[in-house]
């Protein structure tokens, strides 16, 4: 695993002290990460899931897209999930929905894998 992708994990594994992380080396110098429970906030229920993702070789030049977390999440005020969060993904052989939050400048700019996490927790506090 490159450097820079240990250094992501380590760095999540900080933000998330909570949570049990299970790492997968990719063979290319990436890992695929499976990190849980993270709360996702009392709008879902269950109320904290598992959040799944592959962290490329190019990290921190690549995006960290998508974004898996469990396919039992479901909204509390009964509305099925549409596009952007989509159902009937698997991601490390587990049930999954995916949430499409791509982020076109990280090629660029680069950017830190737990930020991302927290973009797509943001996204879904704030999902209508």
């Amino acid at each position: 695993m490159k450097v820079e992708v240990t250094m992501a994990i380590d760095e999540l594994k900080r933000q998330f002290s909570d949570s049990a992380f299970i790492i997968r080396e990719d063979g290319q110098g990436g890992a695929y990460v499976v990190m849980e429970p993270v709360p996702i906030g009392s709008r879902y229920t269950p109320a904290s899931t598992w959040f799944g993702f592959h962290i490329a070789a190019q990290y921190p030049y690549s995006d960290i897209y998508p974004i898996f977390i469990g396919a039992n999440v479901s909204r509390i005020d009964g509305q099925v999930f549409n596009a952007p969060v989509t159902a009937g993904h698997h991601f490390e052989g587990r049930p999954a929905l995916q949430v499409s939050r791509r982020n076109t400048t990280a090629p660029v700019r680069g950017q830190k894998a737990t930020g991302k996490v927290l973009k797509v927790l943001d996204f879904l506090e704030k999902l209508p």
